[in-house]
């Protein structure tokens, strides 16, 4: 009974056996007809069989799928592996280990809804854009402490080898989640964490003690929040229904809980949609989770690298500013828009599509599970209204329209905006508007007011508001890593895991895009040279 459960749990890691008669027949004509792949301007490679070689030995005659024939230069064609290997767990193991193989495997298993593969040392994984049933508890209870061989491929098995590997070996271990943009990086990355909340959390009453055995997380499969996601989210103001949308049992401890919840608040501020991916990582982070000498979860510290704080002074077509922008506007109730001087999507030229929606996203729902979260870290009341209410400032920033002298000196004939402004951050309009037409200058001992022209002091109005929201952003990551904090509770080792922003490229690239894509590739050659010189 056990083993039926176990092979209805794994329906999605693990392939179907070919019967035998099936795969003597696919051998048979895998060596008769002397197939290879063959490059293919549209699908990549497709499969032909050699007929003959042609004279010289340098070309190859090809019989192609559609029964058409095609000469072939013999170092365009790729071997093909024997069909035992079809849909293989560990694309190692490939008789033939060439590019056309690789892709044909991967494909092979995307589309029987197999979206983990091994390749030697590494773990592959393409987005299935859909909820698969693969991340539930008893899928976590089969993954822990197994050698990664005994089951199909799947992120908790790296997840497991790290951490057996960090309590065995006492060496501190990291994971580096790396790829383009929607492929999932950040997804995988909260699975990782919502497995080691399971095997090394404390529950509440043995957290009292001090001591205790494994945790009793529970870890729901949330799917990808990624472009073109059949996903539905549903209302969840209550602190249960939002345990639940993260993954967590009324059993998980304090700890745990925090750690999981600081996924909506930084995917709140520092997450867009772009032309590729909905819910797109517009920084990179280094998740640091420490462990006690017994092996439990000690603590945790986040650290941001390159925010596109850009984005929320301009946008490309089809794109977002940060979620949070339209998460406060939709969701935030009269009065609070009142006294945060909300107004429309549409008013604020800072979002330069409007109010653009996102396929399956409520961001009225988001806001409350952002507001949940902040509870969950600790956040007060007074500190929740100051992350409005800075937000709401950073907003008002793009809607300011100045005016030129006849000296070219920019003017503000209507400070309403600026008014705004102040009164949401507490400053004199006055000093306000003076520091941004007129700014101070020090030369040498003496400090001068330098006149600024219209373009100038836009410039300024916009480095402002980027400064502003950058401050705001790295606020809340200190905000998170103080309620993850755990003095009394040493770490002896700790996983580290790496998930930065995705490789992309845009019709306009910010600079900090430009230095996101560098990234990517020096660390995609730093992983290459550890994996394989």
């Amino acid at each position: 009974m056990a083993d039926s459960n176990a092979e209805a749990d794994l329906k999605y890691l693990k392939a179907s056996s070919t019967p035998g008669i099936e795969l003597d027949t696919a051998h048979s004509e895998w060596a008769s007809k002397k197939l290879v792949w063959v490059p293919h301007a549209e699908h990549g490679f497709i499969a032909g069989s050699v007929l003959s070689e042609k004279s010289g030995g340098d070309e190859v005659v090809i019989e192609l799928s559609d029964k058409s024939q095609a000469t072939v230069s013999k170092d365009d064609i790729q071997k093909m592996n024997p069909p035992k290997f079809d849909k293989v767990e560990d694309m190692a193991e490939l008789t033939c280990l060439n590019e056309a193989s690789v892709l044909h495997n991967l494909k092979s298993r995307y589309y029987s809804n197999l979206i983990y593969t091994y390749s030697g040392l590494f773990c592959v994984v393409i987005n299935p854009y859909k909820r698969l049933p693969i991340y539930t508890e008893q899928v976590v209870g089969y993954y822990k402490g197994k050698k990664r061989h005994e089951l199909p491929p799947h992120v908790f098995a790296i997840a497991d080898a790290a951490y057996r590997s960090m309590l065995q070996d006492r060496t501190n271990q990291s994971i580096l989640c790396t790829g383009e943009s929607g492929a999932g990086k950040t997804e995988n990355t909260k699975k990782v964490i919502q497995y080691l909340a399971y095997v090394a959390g404390n529950q509440p009453q043995q957290q009292q003690a001090g001591e205790g055995s494994g945790g009793a997380g529970a870890v729901q499969g949330s799917g990808s929040r990624r472009s073109s996601r059949p996903r539905t989210i549903q209302t969840a103001r209550s602190s249960e229904a939002f345990r639940t949308r993260l993954g967590l049992n009324a059993l998980q401890g304090e700890l745990e809980h925090q750690l999981l919840q600081a996924n909506p608040i930084l995917e709140a501020f520092g997450n867009a949609k772009t032309d590729k991916n909905d819910n797109s990582s517009r920084f990179g982070k280094f998740i640091r989770i420490n462990f006690d000498a017994h092996g439990y979860i000690a603590g945790a510290n986040i650290e941001t690298y390159l925010l596109e704080k850009s984005r929320i002074i301009q946008q490309s077509a089809d794109e977002r500013t940060f979620h949070f922008c339209y998460q406060i506007l939709a969701g935030a109730e009269d009065e609070l828009k009142k006294e945060l001087l909300l107004s429309e999507a549409t008013d604020y030229r800072f979002m330069t599509n409007g109010n653009m929606t996102l396929p399956g996203i409520i961001d009225e729902d988001e806001y409350s599970l952002t507001i949940e979260a902040f509870s969950t870290m600790g956040l007060t009341s007074d500190e929740v209204l100051s992350i409005q209410r800075v937000a709401s400032a950073v907003l008002q920033f793009g809607n300011f329209t100045f005016t030129e002298d006849k000296n070219e000196q920019a003017l503000l004939p209507d400070q309403s905006v600026a008014e705004k402004i102040c009164h949401l951050l507490k400053v004199s309009v006055t000093e306000f508007v003076r520091s941004l037409l007129s700014p101070n200058l020090k030369v040498g001992r003496e400090t001068v007011s330098k006149s600024q022209n219209i373009s100038q002091v836009t410039f300024s109005a916009e480095a402002l508001a980027k400064a502003l929201y950058e401050r705001l952003f790295k606020w809340l990551v200190g905000r998170i890593n103080k309620a993850l904090d755990r003095t009394s509770r040493k770490g002896s080792s700790f996983i580290g895991l790496l998930d930065i922003a995705g490789f992309e490229i845009f019709k306009i690239n910010s600079f900090e895009q430009m230095c996101i894509n560098f990234t990517n590739e020096k660390l995609q050659q730093l992983f290459n040279h550890t994996m394989f010189i």
